[in-house]
């Protein structure tokens, strides 16, 4: 038996998705002009397939099982606003920055459950003396690394990508449940097994309860607590999150 017949005995790990129907590759179609949705128009059929080209595209073996997505929004350390698909599989969590009109990922960053640290709770603030406007939403802070690391270049640095922490919240479209499409999130692996949530796939307490059980017998501290952004007086960040400039926008239609 030479080499190659041995290599095409050896087993290959796969990673297990939701068991739904199979359909079109997502962000293919006959009307270029319409390549993908914002997520306000997703049918469950389009988060069907969103669900099976991250499975395809993203995911690799040493995953583990999928257990479901999120689409969520990221406060970055300078208080910007950006909208992130948060992937969670048996051993890892993807952030990514996906391009829902042009159905591709921009950016990927994996981080292994095990190198969790620390998972923090609770509302979002800002210092004392900050100028900033207060924030309603509940959010998780996700830290893998010791913040006293971070160096001072990478803290001022509005594009640095590289912080050992990520700070979520609540979607925009978790407050708008009545403008999204029937049974949008009625899709394995949209969200985490709550049904009768509308919304699960933009609710970051869902996502949170995916991960308390993902990390189950792990190491890593699960705490309530105020989760503080570093922000006094950025005027940039107001106008960019109220022009909800890191978020997909609905196309408007060309005469």
């Amino acid at each position: 038996m030479n080499f190659t017949e041995v290599l095409k005995k050896i087993p290959t790990p796969q990673v297990s998705m939701p068991q739904i129907p199979q359909i079109s590759k997502f962000g293919i179609n006959n009307n270029k002009e319409d390549i993908g949705k914002a997520p306000i128009n997703m049918t469950q059929e389009d988060m069907q397939q969103l669900i099976h080209y991250i499975g395809e595209s993203v995911l690799i073996p040493e995953d583990g099982a999928f257990i479901a997505l999120w689409i969520l929004t990221l406060i970055d350390h300078w208080n910007n606003e950006h909208e992130r698909l948060i992937v969670l599989t048996e051993r890892n969590f993807y952030i990514l920055r996906y391009d829902f009109l042009q159905c591709r990922v921009r950016d990927s960053r994996r981080v292994g459950l095990g190198q969790l640290i620390s998972v923090i709770t609770g509302p979002l603030v800002f210092p004392a003396k900050s100028l900033m406007p207060i924030r309603s939403s509940p959010g998780v802070q996700l830290k893998w690394g010791d913040e006293n690391d971070v160096k001072i270049t990478q803290k001022w640095n509005p594009l640095c990508r590289s912080l050992p922490y990520a700070t979520l919240t609540h979607h925009p479209l978790y407050s708008k449940r009545d403008q999204l499409p029937s049974k949008q999130v009625n899709v394995p692996g949209a969200g985490y097994e709550d049904l009768s949530n509308p919304v699960s796939a933009y609710d970051v307490n869902n996502f949170l309860t995916a991960l308390r059980e993902a990390c189950s017998g792990m190491n890593i501290q699960f705490t309530n607590g105020e989760i503080v952004i570093e922000s006094y007086g950025n005027l940039g960040s107001v106008v960019f999150n109220q022009s909800n400039l890191g978020f997909a926008k609905p196309k408007t239609p060309t005469s």
